[in-house]
Order: C-alpha cells, then sequence, then structure tokens
C-alpha cells in the first residue's frame, strides 16, 4: 500500500516537473536561450516519463490485486493455505487439486497440507 502512495506522489512530482519545465521553456522561447529551451525541453521529457512510468505502475498494481482478490474469492475455503491447491481452469473446468479434482463437499479437507 505504501508502493501505492509514493509511486503517485512520483507521479505527482514528474507532472510538476513538467509544468516547470513548460515554463522554463516558454520563457527560453521568449528570450530565445538557448539553455533555458533546453532545460526546459529536459523538464518536460523528464517530467512526463517519471509520472507516466509512475502512473501506469500504480495502475499495474491495482489491477495484480483486483485478479489476486477475485481468485482468493474463487478459492474454496476448504482450500485456502491448501500446498495441493492448483485452482486452474482446463478447458472451462476448474482443476481444484490432485487429490479432490473438483473440490470437496465440506469446509475441511482430510488431504489438506498447510503451504509454508
Amino acid at each position: 500500500m505504501l508502493n501505492k502512495y509514493l509511486n503517485i506522489c512520483a507521479g505527482g512530482l514528474g507532472v510538476a516537473a513538467a509544468v516547470i519545465g513548460g515554463t522554463i521553456l516558454f520563457r527560453g522561447l521568449s528570450g530565445e536561450s538557448v539553455k533555458s529551451f533546453l532545460a526546459g525541453s529536459c523538464l518536460i521529457l523528464g517530467g512526463t516519463g517519471i509520472a507516466s512510468a509512475s502512473l501506469y505502475q500504480v495502475k499495474v498494481e491495482s489491477d495484480i490485486e483486483k485478479i489476486l482478490s477475485e481468485r482468493r474469492k474463487a478459492m474454496p475455503k476448504a482450500c485456502r493455505g491448501c500446498r495441493n491447491f492448483h485452482g486452474i481452469k482446463y478447458q472451462g473446468v476448474m482443476l481444484v487439486c490432485a487429490i479432490h479434482p473438483h473440490g470437496v463437499e465440506s469446509d475441511t479437507c482430510l488431504d489438506f497440507e498447510k503451504f509454508s
């Protein structure tokens, strides 16, 4: 969760750098200063790169968390934390584990092995 906020802050700083770079670039064009033009261009490109990379990372982490949450919800209660759990669909049929291909009907499994 902390990583998400750090990426959002980095994205915000990247946007701020791009805005400052745009201001410097604009002033450099009015004053015809090559140094200001180069500095402004570098800040725009660098700030845009940092912002887009950081905010894209937030989106990727959010998508991963959503997928993991959906998988956890789909996992049978008796299988949570079991090292034998497989949980992948093959041609639309879920293979729960090799011992109980279709899962167990109760909330406990006699073959449960804690995943360490």
